[in-house]
């Protein structure tokens, strides 16, 4: 099987999330709302940028309804016709209002409800709120520092470049690790790569094949490994 252009800088072991969850307190003020997020990127295998404008009203019993940010829509001109460009290709722009619907633990769906009723987080709100500017989500860079700080503080570093600092291990997780980590997993647990590529938003079954692609290499290389 081919994996075309896919690329997979590692993924973490559900241990490993677990552990990451769990050293959130040694780093963070607001330890309940970063391990809320953690989960949640790990459960959906969102986009960063998707969980952090997650707001109460769409929190179902064992589903969450995230912005999709890379569905796009064709572009149509003034006279009804699909826009192209000079090479006939589709101009398309990103669809602002498209949703997706993703599944989720009952209990995290609990956990988020809990959240937002304990903070009086209004239905519209968000529920990842800056640290400080309550009417905007948390930041991108701000997802990013948190999850690398907690996951080096529980011992996981395999991600990115070498950090010449910490003599020269690689660097923690990020959250689009997160996003392989769930795929991975939850390829492992079902086998069922259409099931996979509805949880992640892929367009197309080529790109969620990537992950089967990593699991079978892995597979010849364990098995490279074995002493007979």
């Amino acid at each position: 099987m081919s994996n075309g252009n896919f690329k997979l800088s590692g993924y973490l072991e559900p241990d490993e999330v677990h552990a990451i969850i769990s050293a959130v307190p040694k780093i963070s003020h607001h330890v309940e709302r970063d391990q809320l997020l953690i989960e949640l990127l790990w459960q959906t295998g969102a986009r960063v940028s998707e969980s952090l404008t997650l707001v109460p009203e769409r929190l179902g019993m064992t589903s969450v309804v995230l912005h999709n940010l890379k569905q796009r829509k064709s572009v149509i001109g003034t006279d009804g016709r699909t826009v192209r460009d000079s090479k006939g290709k589709v101009v398309k722009i990103k669809n602002e209002s498209a949703l997706k619907e993703v599944e989720v633990s009952e209990a995290l769906c609990q956990k988020l409800k809990a959240f937002c009723a304990k903070h009086n987080i209004s239905p519209g709100e968000w529920i990842f709120k800056g640290n400080t500017n309550p009417e905007k989500p948390l930041s991108r860079w701000y997802a990013w520092w948190m999850l690398t700080k907690v996951s080096e503080q529980a011992q996981v570093f395999k991600f990115g470049k070498r950090n010449l600092k910490t003599g020269g291990r690689f660097k923690g997780a990020y959250p689009h690790v997160l996003r392989h980590s769930a795929a991975m997993h939850l390829l492992e647990e079902t086998g069922n790569i259409l099931l996979v590529q509805q949880q992640l938003g892929h367009a197309s079954v080529v790109t969620t094949q990537g992950y089967a692609f990593i699991k079978q290499t892995n597979i010849k290389k364990a098995i490279k490994e074995v002493r007979w």
